[in-house]
């Protein structure tokens, strides 16, 4: 399996034509994800910071085709890009929604997966904390409240468990990848 360049999976992402606000989130991901990534191999762990920022970048190309089709998101993305033969890039992307958080079968596993979750907790389009970014949902989408409301401590404890094997506090980790979002949408 290959994992496309950076620049090739930005040509993908445009082929879609998403709004905006979609592009501005997958971006910011993209570079937020990376970094968590990026921290995990310096304290010694096994993850593709390429294959994450990647991934991280592609993740939401199927929110408008499951918002009108009423198919599962991330799960779509994910066949899409595995029939590129991008199937790296599946579990990650699979694993994304903050209601897989709740869904034993979807939760993220895996540093690759666990790095993109992360950073799609904090980033809307400006960097967030989780229950910033899970109180924003919640007002687009009253009608998943409780669900939201349940993931929370689910999303503060991945990434507490990522703070933890990069070494650092979730305090530290917070502000690093604050940092990542600073540097990249200046």
């Amino acid at each position: 399996m290959a994992v496309p360049t950076l620049a090739e999976a930005a040509e993908f992402l445009g082929s879609f034509d998403l709004p905006g606000g979609i592009v501005v989130h997958a971006r910011g991901v993209s570079r937020v994800a990376a970094e968590a990534a990026r921290h995990l191999v310096a304290a010694g762990a096994e993850v593709d910071p390429h294959l994450v920022e990647v991934a991280a970048l592609l993740h939401d190309i199927d929110k408008p085709a499951t918002g009108e089709s009423g198919a599962e998101h991330g799960t779509l993305a994910a066949g899409w890009l595995t029939e590129r033969g991008w199937g790296e890039l599946a579990a990650p992307v699979a694993s994304h929604p903050v209601t897989c958080l709740l869904d034993a079968a979807r939760f993220p596993s895996g540093w690759a997966s666990v790095a993109v979750s992360v950073a799609d907790r904090h980033v809307a389009q400006e960097f967030v904390t989780i229950d910033q970014r899970i109180d924003e949902q919640a007002r687009r989408y009253p009608q998943y409240r409780a669900s939201l409301d349940a993931a929370r401590a689910p999303a503060h404890a991945l990434e507490a468990v990522l703070a933890a094997a990069a070494g650092m506090s979730v305090n530290d980790l917070v502000a690093r990848l604050r940092a990542a979002w600073t540097a990249g949408a200046a």
